[in-house]
C-alpha cells in the first residue's frame, strides 16, 4: 500500500513538472509571437503616412528594439529590487494599465508636418500609440525565465532554454503575418486579434505567477556549470557587440532587398524571422546547426558574397545569397552569446545588455548612418565588422593583412584613378574578376579575424568605388533615399540616381538646348499623352506626383496649371535649387511663373486639393526601383479619381524590374468599373538614333469612360489593360506581393 502511494506521489510530481513546463513555456510562446505580431502590422499601418519609404520600417524596428530593452531593464529591475510576490503583483499591475490603449492603430491627430523630421515624428507616434502594450509584454522573455529558475523544476537550473520557444514563437509569428494573416484580415481585424491575445497572455502570466507566489521564499537555482560567476564589463561589452552586429545587418540587408522592389511586410519580415530563427537555434538544448559548424562556413559564405557585392540581378540568386549569408553571420554571433552566457543569478542582466546591443546596432544604422554617410556604407561595414568577430585565439592583424589590405587599395582605386585619367571605362566582369581573386587571398587570413576584417572592408570600400561611374557630380542622402547625379557623354546627358535606379535626367546639346530623357522623352508614352491631352486645348490642369528631376515640366505650355506633389525636401532641392538640373526652369521659358511643388505624402496631401479639378494626374513616385505600395491600392485610386475632371485621365507609371503590378490596377479598375490601357514601351521599340536616351516603361492610363480614352486617339502602343481571372484587389489593409514578384528580374 506504501509502495503504491508512492509511486503514486511521483506520478503526481511528474505530472505537476510537466503541466509547468508546458505553461512557462506557453506563456512566453505567446508573448514573443504577439511582439512580433505587432512590428509589421503597425508598420503597415504607418507606412501610407511616410510615403512607402523602407526607412519607415528601419525606424519603427530601432523603436522596438529600444522598447525591448526598456523592458528588459524593468524585468532586471524587478529582480534586482522586489521580492518575488512584489514582482507579481507589480507586472499584473502594468499589464492592466497597458490593456487600456488596446485596440493598436495608430493615434488621432498624428499627421506628419513638412518640417518635422520624419524619423523622430515616426518615433513619436509609435510611442503614443503602441509604447505601452509593446513595453509590458516585452518584459515577458527574462521575467518568465527568471521565474522558472524558481519552480524547483528539475530544469530550473537551465532557463535558458526557455528562449529558444521565445524565439520559435516569434519566427511563426512573422512567417503567419504575410502568409496567413495579411491576406485574410483587415490590419483593423488583426488588431482586435492582437488584443484577444493580449489578454491570454495576461492570464497566462497570472498562472505563472501563482505557480511560484508559494515558493517566493526558495532560494534561485545554483548557476549552470563552468558559467561566470560574475560579469565583468569586458564581458557586458562583448555581448553587446556581438548582438550589435547582427541588429545592425538586419537593417542593412533589409534595406539591401527592399529598397529596389517594394517596402511591404512581406520584405521586411524574411531578414527578420532568419534573425529570430538564429536565435531559436543558438539558444537550443540541441543546436539543429551546431555552433562550430556556423563559425566555419561563416567566412566562406561571406567570401562570396563580397565577391558578388555588386550584383543584384537575376533577384533569384543574389537576394537568397545575401539572406544566406545574413543568416550565417547572426547564426555564428548568437552563437558566440550562447557560449559566453552567464549563471542563472545574472539572466536578466545578460539580456539587458544583450538588447542594449541591438538598440546600438540598429540605431546605429536607422539613425545615425543617414546622417553620417551620403551612400550606404552600413550595410558592408557591419559585413567587416563581422568578419572581425570571428572566434580566434589570435584575432590581432599581422603585417601579411596590411600589406594585402594596401594592394587591394593601390590595384582598385589607383588603378579606378588611372582608368577614369586616360577616359577608360573597365569591362562589367574586370572589376568583379579581380575581387574573385583578393577573395580568394583574404579567405585563408581567417584565423586573424581582424585582419580577416581589414582586408574584407577595403575590398568592399575599393570594389564599391572602382564600380562607381566616375562621371559623379554629387552625392546625397535623406530619410527617402540615396541620391547621386551623374554626367556623361556629349552631348551632355545629366542624369539623377535614386538608389540602384536611374530616373532620368536632361540632355544639353551643344548650342545649350535641354531635352528629357528616361521614361520622358518625346517619343515616350508620357509624352504622347501629354501632347493629346494639350490638344483639347489651353487651360489643362495637371498634377504631378513624384518631382525627380522635374523631366515632366519641359511639357507645360503657358496658359497650363501644373502642380508637382513631391514628399522629399532634398528632391525639391535637387530640381529646384541644386544648379544640377535647369528642366523646372529653362524647358518652358515662355512660362512666366514657375511650377508649385506641394511637399508631403502625396496621399495627404492630395486630399486638400479640390474635388473634379484635374484634367491630368500623373502619378510618378518611386523609391530606388520601388513603387510606394499605398500609392496603388483601392483607396489610392479612389482618391485619384475624386479629383480628376468628368473627363479627366489619371495616368500611372509602374515600371518595375520586380514586379508586375498591372494586374494589381486592372483588378482594381474592373472593380471600380473604370476604362484603362497599358503601354509597354520594351528596348526594341525605342529608335537609338532618333531617341538615344530612352528608357522602356510601363505606363497604364485610367479614365471613368472608355470615351474618353477613345478621344486621345493614342498609338499602336497602348491596349486594353485586362484583369487577370485570378488574384485579389489590393486595399490599404491587404497586399500580396508574392502574386506579383518576377523572381528572375
Amino acid at each position: 500500500m506504501g509502495e503504491r502511494d508512492s509511486l503514486t506521489a511521483s506520478d503526481i510530481t511528474a505530472t505537476g513538472d510537466g503541466a509547468q513546463l508546458w505553461l512557462f513555456t506557453a506563456t512566453i510562446f505567446i508573448g514573443a509571437t504577439l511582439l512580433f505580431l505587432v512590428q509589421p502590422l503597425f508598420a503597415k499601418m504607418v507606412l501610407p503616412l511616410l510615403g512607402g519609404s523602407p526607412s519607415v520600417w528601419n525606424t519603427a524596428l530601432v523603436f522596438f528594439q529600444a522598447v525591448l530593452l526598456a523592458g528588459y531593464g524593468y524585468a532586471h529591475w524587478l529582480m534586482r529590487r522586489l521580492g518575488q510576490r512584489n514582482q507579481i503583483i507589480v507586472h499584473v499591475g502594468v499589464l492592466a494599465m497597458a490593456a487600456l490603449v488596446l485596440p493598436i492603430g495608430v493615434a488621432s491627430g498624428w499627421r506628419p508636418h513638412a518640417g518635422t523630421p520624419p524619423a523622430l515624428w515616426l518615433l513619436g507616434l509609435l510611442t503614443v500609440s503602441v509604447g505601452a502594450p509593446f513595453f509590458a509584454v516585452s518584459a515577458t522573455a527574462p521575467l518568465i525565465q527568471r521565474w522558472f529558475a524558481r519552480t524547483g523544476h528539475p530544469h530550473a537550473h537551465d532557463p535558458y532554454f526557455l528562449y529558444s520557444a521565445s524565439n520559435l514563437g516569434s519566427v511563426l509569428a512573422l512567417l503567419a503575418f504575410p502568409f496567413i494573416l495579411e491576406p485574410a484580415l483587415s490590419s483593423h481585424a488583426q488588431s482586435i486579434v492582437w488584443s484577444i491575445g493580449f489578454g491570454v497572455l495576461a492570464v497566462c502570466i497570472i498562472g505563472c505567477g501563482a505557480v511560484v507566489w508559494r515558493r517566493s521564499d526558495v532560494a534561485s537555482s545554483s548557476p549552470w556549470p563552468n558559467a561566470m560567476e560574475r560579469p565583468n564589463w569586458r564581458q557586458r561589452a562583448t555581448w553587446m557587440v556581438y548582438a550589435a552586429v547582427p541588429s545592425a545587418l538586419l537593417l542593412g540587408v533589409t534595406a539591401h532587398i527592399s529598397t529596389d522592389i517594394a517596402a511591404a511586410p512581406l520584405l521586411w519580415v524574411i531578414p527578420l524571422t532568419l534573425y529570430l530563427l538564429t536565435f531559436a537555434i543558438a539558444f537550443a538544448r540541441r543546436p539543429l546547426i551546431p555552433h562550430w559548424l556556423a563559425v566555419r562556413a561563416m567566412p566562406l559564405a561571406l567570401m562570396i558574397l563580397v565577391a558578388l557585392f555588386a550584383w543584384r540581378e537575376p533577384i533569384g540568386v543574389f537576394l537568397p545569397l545575401h539572406l544566406l549569408v545574413f543568416f550565417v553571420i547572426a547564426l555564428m554571433c548568437h552563437g558566440e552569446l550562447v557560449r559566453r552566457r552567464p549563471g542563472v543569478e545574472s539572466l536578466t542582466e545578460f539580456y539587458l545588455f544583450l538588447s542594449l546591443g541591438g538598440v546600438m546596432g540598429g540605431a546605429f544604422v536607422a539613425l545615425c548612418a543617414p546622417v553620417l554617410f551620403n551612400t550606404v556604407f552600413e550595410y558592408p561595414l557591419s559585413l567587416t565588422l563581422a568578419a572581425a568577430l570571428l572566434p580566434s585565439t589570435t584575432p590581432r592583424a599581422n603585417r601579411g593583412d596590411v600589406i594585402l589590405a594596401l594592394v587591394i587599395l593601390v590595384v582598385l582605386v589607383g588603378g579606378k584613378i588611372v582608368a577614369s585619367g586616360l577616359g577608360w571605362q573597365p569591362h562589367t566582369f574586370v572589376v568583379p574578376s579581380i575581387c574573385v581573386v583578393f577573395t580568394l587571398l583574404i579567405f585563408a587570413r581567417q584565423t586573424r579575424p581582424f585582419g580577416f576584417g581589414l582586408c574584407v572592408g577595403v575590398l568592399l570600400v575599393s570594389s564599391a568605388y572602382a564600380l562607381t561611374s566616375s562621371e559623379v557630380l554629387w552625392r546625397g542622402r535623406s530619410f527617402f533615399g540615396v541620391y547621386r547625379i551623374s554626367e556623361s557623354g556629349d552631348p551632355t546627358n545629366r542624369s539623377l540616381v535614386h538608389g540602384t535606379t536611374n530616373h532620368g535626367g536632361q540632355l544639353m546639346a551643344a548650342n545649350g538646348d535641354i531635352s528629357p530623357t528616361a521614361y520622358y522623352t518625346t517619343s515616350s508614352p508620357i509624352a504622347e499623352v501629354l501632347t493629346a491631352m494639350q490638344a483639347r486645348g489651353i487651360g489643362q490642369r495637371v498634377g504631378v506626383v513624384g518631382l525627380g528631376s522635374g523631366a515632366l515640366a519641359c511639357y507645360r505650355r503657358a496658359g497650363d496649371t501644373w502642380r508637382f506633389f513631391e514628399i522629399d525636401p532634398l528632391m525639391a532641392w535637387i530640381a529646384v535649387e541644386s544648379g544640377h538640373f535647369e528642366l523646372m526652369a529653362r524647358c518652358a521659358e515662355s512660362v512666366p511663373e514657375p511650377v508649385p511643388i506641394v511637399l508631403g505624402d502625396a496621399r495627404l496631401t492630395l486630399t486638400e486639393e479640390p474635388d473634379r479639378h484635374l484634367d491630368l494626374l500623373v502619378i510618378d513616385a518611386f523609391s530606388s526601383d520601388a513603387i510606394p505600395i499605398h500609392l496603388l491600392t483601392r483607396e489610392a485610386v479612389t482618391l485619384y479619381m475624386d479629383k480628376l475632371a468628368e473627363d479627366g485621365v489619371l495616368m500611372m507609371h509602374i515600371s518595375n524590374r520586380f514586379l508586375n503590378l498591372a494586374p494589381v490596377l486592372a483588378r482594381i479598375v474592373e472593380q471600380a468599373g473604370y476604362a484603362a490601357q497599358v503601354a509597354f514601351r520594351k528596348k526594341d521599340d525605342i529608335d537609338e538614333e532618333t531617341d538615344p536616351t530612352g528608357f522602356p516603361a510601363r505606363w497604364v492610363l485610367i479614365a471613368r469612360e472608355q470615351t474618353t480614352l477613345d478621344g486621345l486617339a493614342l498609338g499602336e502602343v497602348w491596349q486594353p489593360l485586362e484583369a487577370p481571372s485570378e488574384g485579389h484587389v489590393w486595399s490599404d489593409d491587404f497586399s500580396n506581393l508574392l502574386e506579383v514578384l518576377r523572381w528572375t528580374g
